[in-house]
């Protein structure tokens, strides 16, 4: 899991960085830097983004669509 990741679910969810931080009992300073990649993805918070939101088929759309984008991107 990687930023581009974290966010696509997130915009899956509907939900601002403020929104996204409080359902995982983060702080949305840690979000913002996660998504900015000025901190990698923890493994503690890849396990908190499971247990909240899954890996329903919206998330695993989401994973996706992320990943295709880094590939646009490059």
């Amino acid at each position: 899991m990687n930023a581009g990741t974290v966010k696509a679910i997130r915009l899956s969810k509907n939900m601002s960085q403020q929104e996204f931080a409080d359902a995982l009992h983060v702080s949305r300073q840690c979000i913002t830097a996660v998504e900015c990649g000025y901190r990698a993805v923890s493994s503690n918070l890849r396990i908190r983004i499971a247990q909240k939101f899954g890996t329903g088929p919206d998330i695993v759309e989401a994973i996706e669509r992320a990943k295709q984008s880094e590939n646009l991107a490059l």
